[in-house]
């Protein structure tokens, strides 16, 4: 019996390491402006204007978390249409990351 407990604890805490690597780290306001100040990241004003240009509507939502390394802003926009939109933006660069393209409702209103 105790050695199945063994087993079972050895097996665990070799897959934490992978399960922390793989989990989002949100961060806070003074360690964002840090980033931008940096240079690491783009302010979240400047990657909003670049994506509000494609996408009219209003911020519902936004934050800044480390995923594999890689910095990236979870965004929600309300469109002028009413959907809910949901972007994954690199923070360093402000370009998508997911989806790879801007989703239908938001290329509809540019038109």
């Amino acid at each position: 019996m105790k050695i199945a407990f063994y087993l079972c604890l050895l097996t665990a805490m070799l897959h934490l390491p992978t399960a922390l690597a793989n989990q989002k780290i949100e961060i806070q306001h003074y360690e964002a402006q840090s980033l931008v100040s940096s240079g690491k990241i783009l302010s979240l004003d400047v990657t909003l204007t670049s994506i509000q240009a494609m996408c009219h509507g209003k911020l519902i939502d936004a934050h800044l978390y480390q995923d594999q390394g890689d910095w990236r802003y979870e965004i929600q926009i309300r469109t002028n249409s009413g959907l809910l939109v949901e972007l994954l933006l690199d923070a360093s660069t402000g370009q998508l990351a997911q989806p790879t393209r801007l989703p239908a409702s938001c290329n509809a209103e540019t038109l």
